[in-house]
């Protein structure tokens, strides 16, 4: 059976890109030249556009066209995710990572609802139940970081969510129940600052000012690697939390 149309477009695209073709920032086709050179509809060139940007590949500007994008395409990079715990006594700098005590989480609350805004992101029906865990982290008890996880009702079938507790890691129970490891799945995450809080509810919990900066941060995982399983959306104390990313000369 031969390839779908859009796909063998998203490849030959992915490939001129990797061959140098097309530069980092470069306009590429237009849908005119696409529909043209490949003789499709507008409906499938549109749905490969579409495929490239959410990857990350292509950047699409109203009236001006599509672009590649300027961040790393098929580049070899080392991306870390560290915490950075201040010091017992306050102390702001971090001059070296301190573990002042134990981690610990606590599951808020497990509730089953209908959103539009998360069923659009998890590619689900409107209408289609979604469970959302919502759990706080803490060092010491110390507040830290809240997670707000959100996965179909659909993909948890025949679960038991009374013992909330035991859903303080999210990601071995789901090992435990499907024999999956989520945390090594595909993923996509997207962070930013977040200033001033808009959720007053957020301060609370992290016990910090409205006019505090947090980390908000915006995590895909998909299972298979083209649709979203997971959808999470955590708060994470500015100070708490650093990355740092490193790439190799070419």
């Amino acid at each position: 059976m031969s390839e779908p149309k859009y796909a063998v477009i998203i490849s030959d695209i992915k490939q001129q890109i990797n061959d140098g073709f097309f530069q980092p920032g470069e306009k590429i086709y237009s849908e005119g030249d696409l529909k043209k050179k490949y003789g499709v509809s507008n409906t499938t060139v549109v749905r490969a556009l579409q495929e490239l940007v959410r990857e990350g590949i292509l950047t699409r500007y109203q009236g001006k066209g599509t672009f590649v994008s300027k961040s790393f395409i098929n580049k070899e990079v080392i991306f870390n995710e560290y915490n950075r715990f201040p010091h017992s006594n306050g102390n702001p700098r971090f001059d070296k990572q301190v573990n002042i005590g134990n981690e610990s989480t606590k599951v808020i609350a497990i509730t089953e609802i209908t959103d539009e805004k998360i069923a659009q992101k998890l590619q689900i029906q409107p209408e289609n139940r979604i469970v959302h865990f919502k759990r706080l982290r803490f060092i010491d008890y110390i507040p830290w970081a809240i997670q707000n996880n959100y996965i179909a009702k659909g993909n948890l079938l025949n679960i038991d969510f009374a013992d909330k507790d035991k859903f303080s890691s999210l990601s071995e129970e789901l090992k435990k129940m499907y024999g999956f490891d989520i945390l090594n799945e595909s993923m996509k995450e997207r962070i930013q600052i977040e200033f001033p809080i808009r959720d007053v509810a957020n301060a609370e919990l992290l016990n910090v000012e409205v006019s505090t900066p947090i980390y908000r941060m915006e995590r895909f995982t998909f299972i298979p690697e083209n649709k979203p399983f997971e959808y999470i959306e955590s708060f994470v104390k500015h100070d708490f939390y650093y990355i740092e990313i490193e790439k190799k000369k070419s």
